[in-house]
């Protein structure tokens, strides 16, 4: 665990105005902020990437097997119930 660098800040410390270190004054000044954070990303690999995707497309897919078969039984259900032409 970290020790903390600094003290919590008191309720009234923390509702009042503060400056953003990180507010830019102009376009500029904004591309070159947003540059140095995106060069602090850690990128996955493509390993990780092709087994994230699996998970994804995977859950994605299980996902659409429930909502079709309740789709189904739920249609199938009513039809039974109201009947049909």
């Amino acid at each position: 665990m970290r020790k903390k660098d600094a003290p919590t800040r008191k309720r009234s410390e923390a509702t009042s105005e503060h400056e953003d270190p990180y507010k830019a004054k102009n376009p500029v000044q904004f591309v070159k902020q947003s540059v140095d954070e995106l060069k602090k990303v850690v990128w996955p690999t493509w390993a990780q990437t092709l087994a994230m995707f699996g998970a994804v497309l995977t859950f994605v897919l299980i996902m659409i097997a429930i909502v079709g078969v309740l789709d189904f039984a739920f249609g199938w259900g009513l039809l039974k119930l109201f009947g049909s032409n």
